[in-house]
């Protein structure tokens, strides 16, 4: 009888750790589909505006922790022309919606979104021979720590930027600055 009753605790003991390990793996999956839909959002408003070329552009993107905000981050994402990149520190290149990206490794959240992309094969991108200061068009998200967006820059195109958002599904707190 007390064999029959470890092995039941065994038994539940097991399922546990398998539903923690599954409730993990969904969490993680969502965290990339966010990080997914919000690139492609970016993606599908520049080029509705002026087509993008895949082959002369290329997306950076990074996240880092937010020094205004307690337990909240910034998701930072532009296009450039690798002509304009000198020594931008990254070591693998990605690959969303046929476009090549790069992750700013130097930025400490930035290791969080490299599960979010597709690996594809590394070239070197920095292929300016001196640097170029330019002024680029790019998005700034905000997430507090359930991964929900609290801020959008730049100001003048957050209510756009948000309407684009709330269309692929992307979560908004309660504390979202307009």
């Amino acid at each position: 009888m007390e064999v029959k009753k470890s092995k039941k605790y065994i038994l539940l003991v097991c399922v546990l750790i398998i539903l923690n390990g599954c409730q993990n793996n969904i969490s993680g999956q969502r965290k990339n589909n966010l990080y997914q839909n919000i690139v492609k959002a970016f993606i599908e408003n520049k080029n509705s505006k002026i087509k993008i070329d895949p082959q002369t552009n290329i997306l950076l993107i990074g996240a880092n922790t937010s020094e205004n905000i307690k337990d909240a981050y910034w998701l930072d994402m532009s296009f450039v022309n690798p002509k304009l990149l000198h020594n931008f520190k990254y070591t693998k290149v990605y690959e969303i919606e046929g476009y090549r990206l790069i992750i700013d490794e130097l930025l400490n959240k930035s290791s969080e979104l490299k599960s979010s992309f597709k690996e594809t094969k590394y070239e070197n991108l920095n292929l300016a021979t001196e640097i170029i200061d330019y002024d680029s068009k790019h998005w700034l998200i905000t997430f507090n720590s359930k991964n929900e967006i609290i801020r959008i820059s730049p100001p003048q195109k957050s209510k756009e930027i948000k309407e684009i958002l709330l269309k692929k599904g992307v979560k908004f707190s309660k504390d979202f600055e307009e």
